[in-house]
């Protein structure tokens, strides 16, 4: 039985690193200039002030190409 937990423990383990072994290397590329994170769209700014602040003609949904800014710095919080 125990042979059998460790076979068990062993394949479960070598699985999860196989499907996050490609994340891990790119997690350790750094990016590139003029890197195309695509059509990424945001909800709406919570205040008139921050659809200032962003460059914003009102407060509706908006991508990163309606931002008003030389660069965008975006930071991904992820909780679960």
């Amino acid at each position: 039985m125990k042979k059998k937990t460790l076979l068990l423990v062993l394949a479960n383990f070598f699985g999860v690193l196989m499907l996050c072994h490609p994340a891990l290397l790119a997690a350790e590329a750094e990016p590139k200039v003029g890197l195309n994170l695509g059509n990424v769209s945001f909800s709406a700014p919570i205040t008139a002030d921050d659809a200032t602040y962003l460059g914003l003609a009102g407060q509706t949904d908006f991508t990163l190409k309606d931002i008003n800014a030389p660069y965008v710095l975006i930071e991904s919080l992820h909780s679960t």
